[in-house]
């Protein structure tokens, strides 16, 4: 059963490091099936980082928080680690209503 997750944590180094720092783990990312739907910063605090993940799995999610590599190059990147809090959403949701929006 795949687990979406609403997530919140502050950033330092700001949001185009963050977002690089997750695309040099893509292939890491990828191997664990985890997918992000959203990510991005609140419009008055860049320094607070929120995004929409998709788990595989609760095993997944919970891999992904005690994996110690990962941890690391995240706070490498700005994620103060300590702030972040991950909250599953119920199985009851919709997405993309009524239509897709995408940034290009």
């Amino acid at each position: 059963m795949a687990i979406i997750t609403k997530s919140s944590i502050k950033i330092t180094k700001g949001f185009d490091t963050w977002q690089a720092m997750v695309k040099s783990q893509e292939d890491k990312l990828n191997e664990m099936g985890i997918k992000f739907l959203f990510a991005g910063t609140e419009k008055d605090d860049s320094t607070q980082l929120h995004a929409i993940m998709l788990f595989p799995s609760m095993e997944v999610l919970q891999a992904f928080g005690t994996d110690e590599e990962l941890t690391e190059i995240r706070r490498q990147a700005g994620a103060v680690i300590e702030t972040g809090v991950m909250t599953p959403i119920s199985e009851e949701y919709f997405t993309n209503y009524p239509d897709a929006f995408t940034k290009h």
